[in-house]
């Protein structure tokens, strides 16, 4: 196939062709040089060492990745069980939400059960059915435990704020719910329950 005006004679093809030209001059001007390197020693046992080295390298980098997934896997089992566990301990109804008394036996029932982490959601439960009593902030389901915050920023509360953010942590960080987390969160009710 003969080459085309537009083949030979346009910028881009005479771009390519300088720099092919330019790297065969390159080329040529070093394969002229004979440069010798540095006599190295040969031992026979460097060989062997570098392979065990790399292969040992290999294998802790595999068991390490092997450990990440394992934690990652557990911690999403986890969080699924926990997501589960309280959609259907704490699906509140308007009915249930405003008997702070209902969850606060709830919570006593689950301390007693072991289960720190429902215990504490009940609590929780309690604070706001209490705040929604008292008409301080009122209940919407699809409010978030910031924007409770947020709307007690003008008249703050450590009780309060001790029962969202521990909510917060066991319910979307990687926290688990202890029998001093509960008592924490029980001495906190008790605070509101008295004030």
């Amino acid at each position: 196939m003969a080459d085309l005006p537009h083949r030979t004679n346009s910028l881009l093809w005479q771009i390519r062709q300088s720099m092919q030209n330019l790297g065969e001059w390159f080329e040529y001007q070093f394969s002229r040089v004979n440069v010798n390197g540095p006599e190295v020693p040969r031992w026979p046992w460097l060989g062997p060492v570098a392979e065990g080295l790399f292969w040992l390298t290999i294998a802790a980098l595999t068991l390490w990745t092997g450990w990440l997934l394992y934690r990652g896997i557990v911690t999403y089992l986890n969080r699924q069980r926990q997501s589960t566990n309280a959609t259907q301990r704490s699906a509140p109804t308007t009915a249930a939400l405003q008997q702070a008394t209902h969850w606060w036996r709830e919570a006593q029932r689950f301390a007693q059960q072991g289960d720190y982490a429902a215990a504490c959601q009940a609590l929780y439960m309690a604070g706001l059915a209490r705040l929604n009593d008292t008409e301080t902030v009122l209940y919407r389901a699809s409010r978030t435990d910031g924007e409770y915050l947020d709307c007690m920023a003008a008249n703050p509360s450590r009780p309060y704020e001790l029962l969202i953010r521990t909510h917060e942590r066991l319910t979307y960080g990687e926290a688990l719910a202890t029998e001093e987390t509960y008592q924490r969160c029980r001495r906190a009710y008790q605070e509101i329950a008295q004030s």
